[in-house]
């Protein structure tokens, strides 16, 4: 029996695009597309009978790239737009993607999309986007943060204000600690390595955390504990199949990993 499709993957064709620092205001319109175009599917508004939310985080991801390939990417544009749900796409929601291809992107942008295919993060994911292939659905031992990650809980400290430490020596609640437990969350192993890194690189330039839009105009669930995000670097024994993608709107494109690739291009 085929296994139904976990990816949609679209090029961004309009010739001005959002920048990749406006990922969570495109996603957040691009999943109300989605659900209208649906009628209000589980698989798109992310919630079951009785508008209870479900489980386990497998409904669908609006993922940005900015990829520097293809003669795109250079001013750190969004290039392509990922749809993943770990559930699968049926039949329905298959014609309902088939169906997307103009949303708003601000200020009366029409943002035009095209379908590329559908199928698994193995099918589009590697490290060459000069062969179109996505970062973001890599398999890769070492992945690096492309949108903020935004915590969910913050710092414990005891009464006396001294910080709650676990037995690794990680304050409970800070933005590393928070990252690891909603990696096992999310059923990966723990990294080997864990390092903190202070900007992603869009059309060549150092882009800081603090540029990133970090907030859904109309989010109605878990905020960010901090409001701001961060940056890291991580590093497992083994090479883990993409998307890595954790956090507070991770479901709209924060805190979303790049399989180990430099961007960095000769724009001159």
């Amino acid at each position: 029996m085929s296994m139904n499709p976990t990816v949609a993957r679209y090029a961004v064709a309009s010739k001005h695009a959002p920048k990749l620092t406006d990922t969570i205001i495109l996603a957040d319109r691009v999943h109300s597309a989605l659900v209208s175009l649906s009628n209000g599917s589980s698989i798109f508004t992310g919630c079951g009978e009785q508008e209870s939310p479900l489980q386990g985080n497998r409904h669908a991801h609006v993922l940005c790239e900015s990829n520097c390939g293809l003669g795109k990417g250079i001013d750190g544009e969004i290039t392509h737009i990922t749809i993943y749900a770990p559930m699968g796409f049926e039949s329905e929601d298959q014609r309902t993607l088939q169906g997307l291809n103009v949303v708003l992107g601000g200020s009366d942008l029409e943002i035009q999309m095209v379908l590329l295919g559908f199928g698994q993060p193995q099918d589009f994911g590697g490290l060459d986007p000069e062969r179109g292939q996505s970062p973001l659905l890599a398999k890769s031992r070492t992945w690096v943060s492309r949108t903020p990650f935004l915590p969910t809980r913050h710092h414990k400290v005891t009464r006396a204000g001294v910080p709650k430490v676990d037995a690794t020596g990680l304050q409970i609640g800070s933005p590393e600690h928070d990252l690891l437990r909603l990696l096992e969350l999310a059923g990966l192993p723990a990294p080997e390595e864990v390092e903190s890194v202070p900007c992603t690189s869009l059309g060549g330039r150092e882009t800081p955390w603090a540029s990133f839009a970090c907030r859904r105009s109309n989010g109605e669930g878990r905020r960010s504990a901090y409001g701001i995000g961060y940056g890291f670097r991580i590093e497992f024994a083994e090479p883990v199949q993409g998307p890595v993608v954790v956090g507070y709107a991770s479901h709209f494109g924060m805190g979303g990993f790049d399989g180990e690739i430099d961007c960095v291009r000769d724009i001159e």
